[in-house]
């Protein structure tokens, strides 16, 4: 990211805090501070005034270090206390995003004159549109995680363990520039409903499921994608009609998705797809989440979201299937959503099947 793209976005907290009761933010969760800064620790405080600072036990490499001033070498002091005693005990609006509960009670016994209050909203939804650079990034970074997903799946043989996947995926991860996100999930047999992975050294046998989750970060833009795999002969019948009614689930969801739509009506419509098709929605887990800085970041379709799709959203959409005592389905994709079209930026294959 240029020094550009990140003077623009401070000015766009700046603005919405001048036009808030908010006098002063907190900034303590290490993807906003990132998506601000570029740096990926520490403490950021911005001013309603413009200025902002950087506060450290670590050395600070940000583009913007003639534009943040940066306090570091702090030793092991807390770094939301040293901001907020820079910040000054005076009568004053403070927003913060992240804040345990101990800290928080902390903070209004030790700064009687300080009014905290939440600015996560304001921050995600910042972070909810994405500029073309980003979505660039998420686009190199969903080609990598394909790539590795369909080399695993044409690697899968008798014998074939977690570590053999994990490390198929990594290898590819890495030697394409890329970071793994999170380390793959894989899950064989039982496990694929007890979303676990599997024993590292479990291996594969015939008439078996593997579910695999796999990510890739370009200069800290994720994406993954889950695919399921039967591995053996024909599947059997209800597996493969589970399997079909996941698919048509996520492409309605998708259908459904557009500027401005509400995440909760997404939902509900969703649920009500499931029963006409014939599955029963308590099996199924979240329809989709955001995806940008963190694998899992807003707008979330599920129960009782106050989200929006606003103009530029990426996210990943596919609800997992969960039926105990017999598998677990995972099918996921990421879209790019515009006023003009859907984008998936997605494309492993999606053969149930691996003969």
């Amino acid at each position: 990211m240029s020094p550009q793209t990140f003077e623009e976005r401070l000015e766009k907290l700046v603005s919405r805090l001048r036009a808030s009761s908010i006098e002063a933010v907190v900034l303590s969760s290490p993807a906003n501070v990132y998506y601000f800064t570029g740096v990926r620790h520490g403490v950021l405080t911005v001013s309603g005034d413009g200025v902002a600072s950087i506060f450290s036990n670590a050395p600070v490499n940000t583009p913007l270090a003639g534009r943040i001033s940066i306090v570091e070498k702090l030793g092991r002091r807390d770094l939301f206390s040293t901001a907020l005693e820079y910040i000054g005990d005076r009568r004053m609006t403070i927003g913060y995003d992240i804040m345990t509960v101990d800290a928080y009670q902390s903070i209004i016994k030790s700064y009687p004159s300080f009014s905290l209050t939440s600015v996560k909203d304001i921050v995600y939804e910042q972070r909810q549109t994405k500029t073309p650079r980003e979505v660039e990034l998420l686009k190199k970074a969903s080609s990598i995680v394909c790539t590795a997903v369909d080399i695993v799946r044409e690697m899968i043989t008798d014998g074939t363990t977690p570590s053999d996947i994990r490390r198929a995926i990594a290898d590819t991860v890495y030697r394409s520039g890329a970071d793994l996100a999170f380390n793959p999930r894989v899950s064989i047999g039982d496990d694929t409903f007890l979303q676990s992975d599997s024993p590292p050294n479990h291996g594969i046998r015939r008439n078996q499921l593997i579910r695999i989750t796999a990510s890739a970060a370009v200069e800290g833009y994720v994406a993954y994608v889950s695919r399921t795999f039967y591995y053996g002969e024909k599947a059997p019948d209800k597996l493969v009609k589970n399997y079909q009614q996941l698919l048509k689930l996520k492409e309605y969801i998708k259908s459904l998705l557009g500027v401005w739509s509400s995440a909760v009506s997404i939902y509900d419509r969703g649920r009500a797809y499931a029963l006409e098709i014939g599955l029963e929605p308590a099996t199924l887990t979240t329809f989709g989440k955001g995806v940008g800085i963190e694998e899992e970041e807003p707008p979330f379709i599920q129960s009782g979201s106050p989200d929006l799709i606003r103009e530029g959203t990426v996210l990943s959409i596919g609800p997992d299937l969960l039926l105990p005592g017999r598998y677990g389905l995972s099918f996921s994709d990421i879209y790019h959503v515009t006023a003009k079209n859907i984008q998936q930026l997605t494309d492993a294959k999606t053969d149930l099947e691996i003969l």
